[in-house]
This record gives C-alpha cells, sequence and structure tokens, in this order.
C-alpha cells in the first residue's frame, strides 16, 4: 500500500476509534434516518391470515386462510389503524372483513355499519407497534430503551403501553429485522409474539418491508407480501359515534332452569351448563375468559350454594370454549376433555401470565385431567353425564358430545347454533350440524333437547332435524 493509502486508513480508524460508542437512542435514530420519518403510512397486497385458537387439533397450527388482497392503514400520531382483508375463500365472519381502532375505541365495519369491539382495543394498538416506523417511533418515545446485541446487529428493547416488553433486532443498514414480546392470552398466559420483516424496498424516500411476518403462540398468524406502500397520505380516522358513546358491557351471567339439577347459564356470546351431583357440581364448558368463568362460577354457587365445582367437561378444545380453564384449574376441579387435548392442556395451565395476571397466575394449582378416548360416565346413582368423544367434523377433528339421559340432554358447540325461533331452514344444511345429527343417529341418543354453547338457548332436538331436513 502506498503512503496515500495508509494514510486514509489512518484517518478511517481515527474516525472509527473517535465515533461515539452506540446506544438505544443513536439506534433508534439511525433507524429512523434509514426507514424515513413518517407520519402515516399505508400498506397493501396479498397473503394468509390464520385463525389464532382454532386449531383442528389442540397444539398443531393455526389454520392458514389466504388472502386475496388486504390494506392496512395507519396513522402513528393519532395511534390508529384500519385494516381491510379480502379472503380468497368464505370464512368465518365474512368474506370481506374491516376492522379499525382509535386509541381506546376499536370497532369492525359490517354490512350494518360500525360495531363497537372495545376489548379489541389494546391488542390493535399493539400491532401498529409491530411495524418497523411503530416500532421506532415507540421506543423514541420510551424512558426505559437499552441496548444490547453486537454491533451489527443491534438489539433495542424498551417498553410501550405500560406493560409490553418490546425487543427488536436491526441489521447493519439500520433497518428492523424482527420484533419480539407477549400478549396476555386466557389459554396461553404469555403469548410469544414475532414479527420478522425482509426484503426492504424504497417507496419515494420511506423504505418498507415487502415480505413480514408475524407468528403468535408458536404458529404463524400473518404472512404479508406487500405490493404497494404510500407513505405521509391522507390518513385521518375518526371514532364514529356509535363507538365513541358504547362501553364495555358487564360480563353477567343469566342462567334457565332446564331439568331438575341442570341450568343452561347465558348471558353473552357463549354458553356454559350447570349440573348438580350428590355432593358436587360440574359445569359444562368454560369459555372465553377468567371474568367470564368466574361469573358462571358465582351463578353456580347461587344455584347450588353449598357443593364445590369438582368437574369441568369441555366440548371441545378451540380457545373460545376453553378460555376459562385456568380458572377452573385453580379452583382445583378436574378437567375431563378429549384425551387429545390434555399434553396440550398441561402446558398451557402451567404457563406464566405475569402481564394480567389470573387466579392460576396468583396461586398456581397443579391441573387434574381426566382423559375421555371412548364413551366416559359421570354418575351418583341419580343424575348421570355422559361423555363421548367423536372424530370431529370440519370444525375440529375432535368434539365431544355431552349426553344427561336422565333429562335426554345433549350439550354441543359449533355445530348447532340455534337461530331466532321459526327461522326458516338455511337453503342448504350446514354439514357439521349434519355430522351431529348422525353422530346422535349413530350413538343411539335418546336426545329431546339441545343445551346448544351459542345460540339463544336450549331448543327442542326437533329444531337441529328441522334445520338439515330430516325427522327427529
Amino acid at each position: 500500500m502506498n503512503k496515500a493509502g495508509l494514510f486514509a486508513l489512518a484517518v478511517a480508524l481515527a474516525v472509527a476509534c473517535s465515533a461515539p460508542p452506540k446506544t438505544a437512542t443513536s439506534v433508534l435514530q439511525d433507524a429512523q434516518k434509514a426507514l424515513g420519518d413518517v407520519k402515516t403510512i399505508q400498506f397493501a397486497g396479498t397473503g394468509m391470515s390464520a385463525f389464532v385458537g382454532q386449531a383442528l387439533t389442540a397444539g398443531e397450527p393455526w389454520p392458514e386462510r389466504e388472502l386475496s388482497g388486504f390494506t392496512e392503514t395507519i396513522n402513528y400520531d393519532q395511534k390508529s389503524a384500519k385494516v381491510d382483508l379480502s379472503f380468497a375463500q368464505p370464512t368465518f365472519g365474512g368474506q370481506q372483513q374491516n376492522t379499525a381502532v382509535n386509541g381506546d375505541k376499536a370497532w369492525n365495519v359490517g354490512p350494518n355499519g360500525p360495531a363497537p369491539q372495545l376489548a379489541a382495543a389494546e391488542q390493535r394498538q399493539l400491532m401498529i407497534w409491530l411495524t418497523p416506523h411503530g416500532f421506532v417511533k415507540a421506543g423514541l418515545a420510551a424512558t426505559d430503551a437499552m441496548l444490547s446485541g453486537s454491533e451489527t446487529a443491534p438489539v433495542v428493547s424498551f417498553t410501550t403501553m405500560g406493560k409490553y416488553k418490546m425487543v427488536g433486532t436491526f441489521d447493519s443498514q439500520n433497518l428492523l429485522t424482527k420484533i419480539e414480546t407477549k400478549r396476555p392470552d386466557p389459554v396461553l398466559g404469555d403469548a410469544e409474539v414475532v414479527a420478522t420483516f425482509s426484503d426492504y424496498k424504497d417507496n419515494g424516500g420511506v423504505k418498507f418491508p415487502s415480505k413480514m411476518a408475524i407468528s403468535e403462540g408458536g404458529f404463524p398468524s400473518w404472512e404479508l407480501n406487500t405490493t404497494k406502500v404510500t407513505a405521509n397520505g391522507a390518513a385521518d380516522l375518526p371514532v364514529p359515534e356509535t363507538v365513541a358513546s358504547a362501553t364495555v358491557p358487564p360480563v353477567q351471567a343469566a342462567s334457565t332452569k332446564i331439568a331438575d339439577g341442570v341450568w343452561h347459564v347465558a348471558g353473552g356470546s357463549h354458553h356454559s351448563v350447570v349440573v348438580e351431583f350428590k355432593d358436587y357440581v360440574a359445569v359444562i364448558e368454560a369459555p372465553l375468559s377468567e371474568e367470564r368463568s368466574l361469573a358462571v362460577i358465582a351463578e353456580a354457587k347461587k344455584l347450588v350454594p353449598s357443593k364445590p365445582i369438582k368437574y369441568l367437561l369441555t366440548t371441545h378444545h378451540h380457545f373460545d370454549h376453553t378460555g376459562g380453564l385456568r380458572t377452573y384449574a385453580a379452583q382445583g376441579a378436574t378437567i375431563v376433555t378429549d384425551d387429545s387435548n390434555v399434553a396440550y392442556f398441561e402446558k398451557t395451565l402451567t404457563a406464566p401470565a405475569t402481564i394480567v395476571p389470573d387466579s392460576q397466575a396468583k396461586n398456581p394449582q397443579k391441573a387434574v385431567f381426566q382423559p375421555v378416548s371412548d364413551k366416559w360416565v359421570l354418575t351418583d346413582g341419580q343424575q348421570t353425564i355422559e361423555v363421548y368423544p367423536t372424530d370431529g367434523d370440519t370444525h375440529t377433528k375432535e368434539y365431544t358430545l355431552i349426553y344427561l339421559p336422565k333429562s335426554k340432554i345433549l350439550v354441543e358447540g359449533d355445530a348447532f347454533s340455534p337461530g331466532p325461533a321459526n327461522a326458516p331452514p338455511p337453503p342448504t344444511p350446514a354439514p357439521n350440524a349434519v355430522k351431529l345429527y348422525e353422530d346422535v343417529q349413530r350413538l343411539k341418543l335418546n336426545v329431546t333437547t339441545i343445551a346448544p354453547i351459542h345460540g339463544r338457548g336450549a331448543v327442542p332436538f326437533v329444531e337441529l332435524a328441522k334445520a338439515i331436513g330430516k325427522k327427529a
């Protein structure tokens, strides 16, 4: 190397040595320069959205649904986001789905206009900060940002929204490659959320990843391929009046006696059934959340004040039907469920829940299971519950039919959800309702009443037959 080259090298080394050490703030500032500072961003493309908590078998990946198109518009200053999804095939919730959030107000937009979804606001807010620009903005606003990692792959961590620890990894080009956090989940406890970003492209001076992927609870939940990005466009998202004035309805448990010692407990979108035995009580289904389960438990104690809840029976493993399992485990109830669910629930019932501690986190109890692989009977000589595992349907590969032979009541979840009285039957019978009817016939169950987990309440079995064009 000649003298000029040696001199240039020496200067470069001197500059490098004199450069101030990196800090969390400097890494975030460098990232903001690399990404481009934006107030709003809109990105669109195609991809996949999975149905979290609705695996066909407990412990398997979430069912994936192809997106023929999506558009997300974020206003970072307003803390608002609007997501429009178009699914390639019909799916639960409709082929077109539109969700929105602005601060602590969230809503869905359907054929009948905006519908408040206030309980979803916090999780939708979290998704705003799970974008590259959102992470950087949240980090620069945080007071506890810390730096770790290496010179070529710095890692910045901080807390946002008062409870969510965000950990972001950057590459040598100051671009965000990964965000890790955890969110509270009634089934999973502290559920891991990981977002990855790759193939950044320049969009008029603003860089944005053309590939984004998010996993929740260990399985993919989103895969987005962005083909159009618009920065700093108009993105004001006013809160509809009906949403602004809405409040979160209190959790209620309204019981109806449907037989001696048997009550259908409604009061929301998901129901439970309370069954009294000589020395104890059994509850069928623990849906949604701890709050819902505590309301059902309180109702059960009011209905049968002197007896403990000894058993909790499940119809199937989906999260909206098992969000209260941790609550019943903390109460010491034995969980009666299909044997294919036990290994998964053994993990979830002992998982930490530190973001929103529940009763199982505050006073952990070892879960007790009664696995069911064939007909199982719970009886005291007077009251009897029969549990019949099946091979499932298109909704789940396992569901159990829960039958009370004395009162001829069948408890089932999702296969048949009775609508308004005297409603005309659907033009095409629902396949899962047909499967339910066939299973009842195969098992030779003498059912006169269905106590569903969804729908208007307990109904005569003839309603199922009518819905699928059969005779009861």
